[in-house]
């Protein structure tokens, strides 16, 4: 397995040689160290799956996140667990001391992204969530209930607003007129 010391490395002797051979090989290994780095967080992912500055939230008793085969998930936030509940219900506290670890029991539940799926920049998926295949998550929603297959959601709560197949279409068009901004 190569390892972030092998990265760098490549990247400097890279900097010098001026390979598009080694260009490649450097992307490939970037994504494999960026998708284990994710896994070491808790995450199971898919084949073909792009995951760009994202945030997995952890925590002592680990949060988990299965996504699928296909997705691109930009600048979102996953949250996997609520400590919020702490607040109001005193058998939630273990410690009184904050600062030790496990010294606030958390609401957990993992969160499901199907096959498929795009999250735009700034999403914030609450923890349990559901989102199905072939999905369109907006940039800067918050999904705080499960998503259906084939479905566009935005907003804040996110709501569905419409099918992927119009979205679709709707791209087909702009595509078609204006070819350039693509």
């Amino acid at each position: 397995m190569i390892t972030k010391l092998h990265y760098v490395f490549l990247k400097l002797v890279n900097y010098v040689v001026k390979s598009d051979k080694l260009q490649r090989k450097l992307e490939k290994l970037g994504y494999m160290l960026a998708m284990q780095r994710y896994r070491n967080q808790g995450a199971e992912i898919g084949e073909n799956t792009i995951i760009i500055d994202t945030k997995l939230s952890s925590s002592s008793k680990g949060d988990q996140f299965f996504i699928g085969r296909g997705c691109t998930i930009t600048g979102a936030t996953l949250l996997g667990h609520d400590a919020s509940p702490t607040l109001f219900i005193n058998e939630l506290v273990v410690h009184q001391e904050s600062y030790k670890k496990g010294s606030r029991l958390s609401y957990r539940a993992p969160i499901r992204i199907g096959d498929n799926v795009f999250v735009g920049w700034g999403a914030i998926i609450l923890p349990g969530v559901k989102i199905g295949n072939n999905c369109v998550i907006g940039a800067g929603s918050v999904v705080t209930r499960d998503v259906p297959d084939g479905m566009v959601a935005a907003g804040n709560p996110a709501r569905v607003i419409k099918t992927t197949e119009e979205y679709i279409k709707a791209y087909r068009v702009t595509l078609e007129k204006e070819p350039g901004r693509f």
